[in-house]
């Protein structure tokens, strides 16, 4: 597809011009990735005001480990940044999608200059759009009405996916926690527990896998596998156990593609978990 930005979205900043946002935007979280405090502040006011659930992250490294153990329907990234910029970050994120046959994630390139160069750079990394910076609120809003449209299309579709597959995978429904934990009350406290701690231990994994370390791998993969088996789901735990025992032989390297395939399906089993 042609990139950049769409049609109508130039021009002055009248934000009264601006009704009303889709009511799926609810349901969203966009992620945005910029080194410089005060335009975190300005994107997070702006995306307060479009209704969208959002975090800020300050590196291309701090995205990808948010990436790890959330879900985003959009990332808006600043292309020039220390550490990792947003080229080397949707380059990973390109490559992660690619290996795990995953859904494309819309990533939009933010920079104060624009030439054919920056074009360049975007579109071989693998960005979506870009924007110059700084954007005004009505650039803003196209822009995500276009690029979020897609992402809900997507995010509907895998949802219809994942809830044919409850019965083949296992996973509970809200009714069947509700009979095994009696209450309502209940069933969202223990998700909510279940869910924080997991992501803590995802994160922990993602560094461990990354720093080669093997008993740490294998400790945060029992944690992990615990929380998964608490509620039945034999598929996960299945693969998680033998990762653990391959892993305490062979070492981290060896299965290091079959861990991150892991942990994206228990990223995913976890964006379950919260939508029920």
């Amino acid at each position: 597809m042609s990139s950049g930005i769409p049609p109508g979205s130039r021009g002055g900043d009248d934000s009264r011009a601006l009704t009303t946002v889709p009511a799926c935007w609810q349901r969203l979280k966009v992620l945005v990735v910029d080194d410089h405090p005060a335009y975190c502040l300005l994107m997070s006011g702006t995306l307060d005001r479009l209704g969208l659930g959002h975090q800020a992250c300050r590196d291309g490294r701090a995205a990808l480990a948010a990436l790890d153990v959330q879900h985003f329907d959009l990332i808006l990234t600043d292309c020039q940044m220390p550490l990792m910029d947003g080229y080397a970050m949707t380059r990973e994120i390109r490559r992660r999608e690619r290996e795990a046959l995953s859904t494309r994630l819309p990533i939009i390139g933010l920079t104060s200059n624009l030439g054919p160069d920056e074009v360049r750079l975007c579109l071989e990394a693998g960005m979506d759009a870009w924007l110059i910076k700084p954007l005004t609120f009505l650039q803003l809003h196209h822009v995500l009405v276009y690029w979020l449209d897609q992402a809900h299309v997507g995010a509907f579709e895998q949802g219809t996916k994942a809830q044919a597959l409850v019965g083949q995978k296992g996973w509970p429904t809200r009714t069947t926690l509700v009979q095994m934990f009696g209450r309502s009350e209940v069933v969202d406290s223990m998700l909510g527990s279940l869910i924080h701690e997991a992501r803590q231990d995802l994160r922990a994994l993602s560094g461990a896998v990354m720093r080669l370390d093997g008993a740490e791998t294998v400790q945060h993969l029992h944690r992990l596998i615990g929380s998964v088996a608490f509620l039945g789901v034999t598929s996960l735990e299945k693969r998680g156990l033998q990762l653990m025992t391959r892993v305490s032989g062979d070492g981290v390297a060896t299965h290091a593609r079959d861990l991150i395939r892991l942990r994206q399906d228990l990223v995913r089993y976890l964006a379950y978990l919260s939508a029920l």
